[in-house]
């Protein structure tokens, strides 16, 4: 099943999405690394590398006068002729680098940078070390793996297979811990058969830059770029590695019990709802996502949400027994009238087939449900006076004065909610240019 991308994203009033962590998000083309960020190890920064370990500035030294060098230009040529005579020689900072493998959402991804790592480490050791010095580089080479193994995998183990598991399916964790290992597996030996095929997969032998071939990092990088790892076929109940990682993102939102806003009513709870089975929807017509994982996951999110509902309510009911609580103003949650709102907007997609007129039109729909039940005589808060929508496109009363500070997000419950998606949309997508231009005031009308 494939995405319909004609109208995925939501413009806010003109302005490009606010994507993960309010920045921009663009697709990332470059290879990752492991050092410099998510830049492509080049082998002019790997050569400013070698050049400064080898002439270090004492910046600390009285009078010193020189300066690092910043530019790979700077480098006397003679400097990297001589780097093919030096003698080969353990880089420990080369090796940890190696091996420290970031907050990366995609499993695959994660997988190939630690299987291409231990696969060069290796083959470094067995050209250079015997012994007891190799024995020691071994342990060492194991510990690192199996530290950033244990910590990568236990992220995908226990948000997705723990998800699955609080919510009505057993044995998720143990066998997502065994597909992340076996497929690992499977990559080291992918990239040992083909390194035995083609030993100068990186193009160096004869080059004047021939001394990379000593560095792992980079080697381990070029192994991934010349080998493309496929994940082992296996039973149909089998999880992709691609769907693992989507289903993580999708229970990110998820992870919070403040999943309702407590100044809101039946309405806009139906509105949060409805946008998370939205967000269910959307990982659920991903290609990469087969009909009986996604179909497990959306029993797991319904089964959460009406989890979250339940106790919201379990601990107003709580309440009724204080003699001070007004359950008359402050009743229990009506789940009917909460799922009239998310069941709606589901249908409204159904109906449209666009994510971006099904937001639109399930806030519009939430919206003017909750102003036909308020009325300012009514017995009930949250239909009385009601905040949450009071300020949900204009909440600028709330940042005047005693509220005013730089920290706090002044951002409306509208702007919030639309930025989740976009968020949420991209890293499931991972496609640009399909934002479609809303005005903002045909969402007010």
């Amino acid at each position: 099943m494939q995405i319909n991308t004609s109208s995925l994203f939501v413009n806010l009033n003109g302005r490009s999405p606010v994507l993960q962590n309010g920045f921009l998000k663009l697709i990332d083309k470059k290879m990752h690394s492991f050092y410099g960020g998510n830049e492509e190890i080049t082998k002019a920064n790997t050569l400013l590398y070698k050049y400064r370990k080898a002439n270090p500035i004492k910046i600390f030294e009285k009078d010193q006068k020189s300066k690092p060098v910043e530019n790979v230009s700077d480098i006397p040529h003679e400097f990297l002729v001589s780097l093919n005579k030096e003698e080969y020689s353990w880089d420990e900072f080369r090796f940890q680098k190696a091996f420290d493998i970031g907050g990366s959402g995609n499993l695959d991804e994660i997988l190939s940078r630690l299987a291409a790592s231990y696969v060069t480490a290796s083959e470094h050791m067995n050209a250079h070390f015997s012994g007891t010095e190799f024995e020691a580089h071994r342990v060492q080479l194991d510990a690192a793996v199996s530290k950033v193994m244990e910590q990568r995998a236990n992220v995908f183990v226990e948000n997705v297979g723990g998800f699955l598991e609080s919510n009505g399916f057993a044995g998720e964790k143990n066998k997502i811990y065994d597909i992340i290992t076996s497929e690992y597996n499977n990559k080291i030996q992918q990239y040992n058969e083909f390194i035995k095929n083609h030993r100068d997969y990186a193009n160096l032998k004869g080059t004047e830059y021939e001394w990379l071939s000593e560095d792992i990092a980079y080697m381990a990088q070029e192994l991934r770029r010349a080998c493309d790892t496929v994940q082992e076929p296996g039973k149909s109940e089998r999880y992709s590695l691609e769907e693992i990682s989507l289903a993580n993102r999708l229970v990110q939102e998820l992870t919070f019990d403040g999943l309702f806003d407590s100044l809101g009513n039946e309405e806009s709870f139906g509105l949060d709802a409805g946008m998370l089975l939205l967000k269910t929807q959307l990982f659920s017509g991903n290609s990469m996502v087969s009909r009986q994982f996604a179909d497990k996951m959306t029993k797991a999110v319904n089964t959460r949400i009406d989890d979250v509902l339940n106790r919201i309510n379990d601990r107003i009911r709580r309440l009724y027994d204080d003699p001070y609580y007004d359950k008359e103003r402050a009743p229990m949650y009506d789940k009917s009238e909460i799922y009239d709102v998310s069941k709606m907007m589901l249908k409204i997609y159904k109906e449209k087939g666009t994510y971006s007129e099904t937001i639109l039109a399930g806030i519009e729909y939430a919206l003017n449900r909750s102003r036909s039940k308020e009325n300012a005589n009514a017995i009930v808060d949250r239909y009385k006076t009601n905040y949450y929508w009071k300020r949900f496109y204009d909440n600028s009363e709330c940042f005047r004065q005693f509220y005013y500070s730089e920290g706090v997000d002044r951002r409306t419950s509208y702007q919030k909610l639309i930025d989740s998606w976009n968020s949420y949309a991209y890293d499931v997508s991972k496609l640009q240019e399909c934002q479609v231009a809303i005005n903002r005031m045909s969402v007010l009308a």
